[in-house]
């Protein structure tokens, strides 16, 4: 976790969270990556979007269940769903792991 936070804070260098308060941010991305993927541990794989999904998840501090807001000209609005861009790969990664013969973690629907 200490390598995540390293690059984090290189992603988000004038931040005023604390490193406990961005541990905590990873740790919460980092559960529902495994969750999506059936995986007890994230991959190391997928190091780079938990990054890039907790950069987005601390942009949105304060913003929660903004889905679209106009002022003058400027307009704010957040997709429901962080992970949602990442389901490709998140796909192919499992995919990867059941023609492995991993596929005790996952569901296939006929």
């Amino acid at each position: 976790m200490e390598e995540l936070l390293k690059r984090l804070k290189i992603r988000l260098p004038d931040t005023r969270l604390t490193d406990s308060q961005l541990t905590e941010y990873l740790t919460t991305m980092s559960d529902r990556i495994c969750l999506r993927l059936g995986a007890d541990a994230l991959p190391p794989l997928f190091n780079s979007i938990c990054v890039d999904a907790t950069v987005k998840m601390v942009r949105r501090t304060y913003y929660e269940g903004i889905s679209s807001e106009g002022v003058a000209n400027i307009s704010t609005s957040f997709v429901d769903d962080i992970l949602a861009e990442y389901d490709g790969e998140i796909e192919d990664w499992k995919n990867g792991q059941a023609a492995k013969g991993n596929s005790n973690k996952v569901v296939t629907f006929l």
